[in-house]
């Protein structure tokens, strides 16, 4: 999984910019402020049809014009593709193609697929248990685009019941109605559940390996599914359709008392352990970075096994914060294997592989390619 050449097209603060990738390693320096993050949300919107940095799209289009493009010519398993999603102000609608033939996002989704580090991603680690959620939900829409269908429908039928129960309260205890809503919830509840269950179990697998080579083995790295259901949720061949149904039928007086769903993966959460304290509680600032770390790693192998193709890697000004030794520890875990696109404001702090890939200045929506070998230089 390549990207070989990116063009952008009144998208943010670019005019129009066509792009040469290097296979492995692509470095953009440059002050603060420039368009350096745009290049990575760019190759991720394209990627994944949506932003990391924004909800308004209409943020995407670059003043003054009417619609934004983002065209990436592509790689995936020795066949050259093109894709090409616009958006448009007026209709407030995106369009996807592949080859020149418009998609549904569903048949666009999954071509290429990103994995993105950024400072913010310390939230995972330090904030609330939606933060978490939805890194993992994330994760598994990049290999499972069904997957977001499914969370959606959860979602919409979690809003209704709420509002059934706010308004109809202890009436509907015993209704044709609250039944007819549970067994909604419950099917597509469990969905969501056993998908979580399996990606929360195999990165929390590949993670605690990744984190053991990066903490020279002092250190043990745990991941556990925190489920409203309780331990049953996690353990091997549990039937969630039925233990979720008897959960609810538990709690329906209380949920119709308070007016609102206390069970269901919309309370799931994700324990991260070092040493089985938690690491959200007890981590030190670089505990909870190698951590994270760790995540990225292991998430590089999941989508592999899952996909049989590397992701494309999209380090957004993070990698000059590593030391020495986990910038080296990453170096070898995508090195010749992950295509790798790196921010910074200086190549020299950066520390990366001599005489290899790329590096370009990017300067108030200017890109430049260096006249150089050595990303080093």
């Amino acid at each position: 999984m390549r990207v070989e050449t990116l063009v952008l097209h009144n998208f943010r603060n670019y005019q129009y910019i066509e792009l040469a990738l290097d296979a492995y390693l692509n470095i953009f320096v440059g002050a603060n402020a420039q368009g350096k993050t745009n290049l990575l949300e760019a190759i991720n919107y394209a990627a994944l049809g949506r932003s990391f940095r924004t909800r308004n799209e209409e943020e995407l289009v670059r003043w003054g014009s009417e619609a934004c493009t983002v065209q990436v010519g592509i790689q995936l398993q020795q066949q050259r593709q093109k894709l090409r999603l616009s958006y448009d102000l007026q209709t407030k609608k995106k369009k996807y193609f592949c080859n020149g033939v418009e998609l549904s996002r569903t048949e666009y989704v999954g071509r290429i697929i990103p994995v993105l580090f950024t400072p913010e991603d310390l939230a995972v680690v330090k904030g609330s248990p939606q933060l978490r959620r939805k890194f993992f939900d994330e994760l598994i829409g990049k290999i499972s685009p069904l997957y977001e269908q499914d969370l959606s429908r959860y979602q919409q039928i979690l809003r209704q019941r709420n509002q059934l129960l706010k308004t109809q309260g202890a009436k509907i205890l015993h209704s044709a109605e609250l039944a007819s809503w549970n067994e909604q919830l419950v099917k597509q509840g469990s969905k969501v559940m056993a998908k979580r269950k399996f990606a929360i179990h195999r990165l929390g697998l590949l993670a605690r390996l990744a984190h053991r080579s990066l903490t020279g083995r002092k250190e043990t790295l745990t991941v556990h599914y925190l489920s409203s259901l309780g331990e049953e949720v996690t353990a091997p061949n549990t039937n969630l359709e039925a233990l979720f149904a008897q959960a609810l039928e538990k709690q329906a007086a209380a949920e119709c008392r308070l007016g609102q769903t206390l069970l269901g993966p919309h309370r799931d959460d994700i324990l991260f352990a070092i040493n089985e304290k938690n690491a959200r509680l007890y981590a030190s600032q670089g505990q909870q970075r190698t951590l994270m770390l760790a995540l990225k790693l292991a998430e590089i192998e999941f989508i592999k096994s899952e996909s049989g193709e590397f992701p494309i890697l999209l380090l957004d000004d993070v990698f000059s914060e590593l030391d020495q030794q986990r910038r080296q520890l990453l170096v070898a875990a995508i090195e010749e294997k992950v295509q790798t696109i790196i921010t910074g404001t200086a190549a020299e702090k950066l520390g990366l592989m001599q005489n290899r890939g790329k590096l370009f200045t990017v300067e108030r929506g200017r890109v430049r390619l260096n006249d150089t070998h050595s990303a080093n230089s």
